[in-house]
């Protein structure tokens, strides 16, 4: 991942800005559920999928690329009384020490590597943290309704957040497409005002995302050393379709 990406207000405010735009602890509680032996999870963050789901039961690791996200996931641990294994490691160099039964990435993290030659490191990584006949489960974005866009760059309004304090955040969004090497930049102004509207703070942080064609990520984990199982929809237990914007490959070590 970019340096510096989830060092910030991005950081901060990251389970906010996410609340109400994907839905999908439930998927992977199921998946955790039907998958019951130990598990990663790959850009865990602050432990909005993580530390819900220790809380039931289920026994999960995490890694992140993010100091401070994890420092973030830490203390809402500690607040919560969980002792978890959170630490700070980038994909394509994982190592944990350990195998799982299951290997898992919300939030379409592996897509922030920097290369297609790294993130196939990252699957091998993941391959070899993997038990045998581990499972592997990997959130893709697809940009179709980005690809259709008439005017790409433009600012837009994606999120107004407002604490009990009265402190205030305002992010704008920007998407830019490119065509040559299949990647998507998107980029977020981040506005921080106090209770009287005036400005503290403002961040300027792009992500730039790697994206596939379904049959493309297929073959992608084929050479990897993974037989596809399953795909999944929106994070629902539903098949895909060419207009999904949100998937999951569900893919067994081979």
């Amino acid at each position: 991942m970019k340096e510096g990406l989830y060092s910030g207000l991005d950081a901060e405010f990251y389970d906010e800005l996410l609340e109400g735009e994907l839905e999908d602890l439930p998927f992977w509680r199921m998946l955790l559920e039907s998958n019951p032996g130990p598990a990663l999870e790959v850009g865990c963050g602050t432990g909005r999928i993580m530390l819900p789901l220790i809380q039931e039961g289920h026994r999960i690791d995490g890694m992140d690329s993010s100091k401070r996200m994890v420092d973030l996931l830490l203390e809402k641990a500690d607040q919560l009384n969980l002792t978890v294994d959170a630490r700070v490691q980038v994909m394509e160099d994982l190592d944990m020490g350990k195998s799982y039964d299951l290997v898992f990435i919300p939030g379409f993290s592996l897509q922030m590597v920097e290369s297609r030659e790294l993130l196939k490191q990252s699957l091998k990584q993941f391959h070899n943290h993997l038990s045998p006949e581990g499972k592997l489960a990997v959130s893709l974005f697809f940009p179709w309704e980005e690809l259709e866009e008439d005017e790409p760059g433009e600012w837009r309004l994606r999120k107004k957040i407002k604490r009990p304090d009265g402190t205030r955040l305002v992010c704008h969004q920007s998407t830019v497409i490119n065509y040559e090497d299949q990647s998507l930049v998107v980029e977020n102004r981040y506005t921080l005002l106090d209770n009287e509207r005036n400005q503290l703070n403002e961040e300027l942080r792009d992500i730039r995302l790697l994206w596939f064609y379904p049959h493309e990520f297929h073959l992608l984990l084929e050479e990897c050393g993974f037989e596809l199982l399953d795909t999944y929809s929106d994070f629902q237990d539903e098949p895909m379709d060419e207009q999904t914007p949100h998937a999951v490959f569900l893919a067994r070590k081979s």
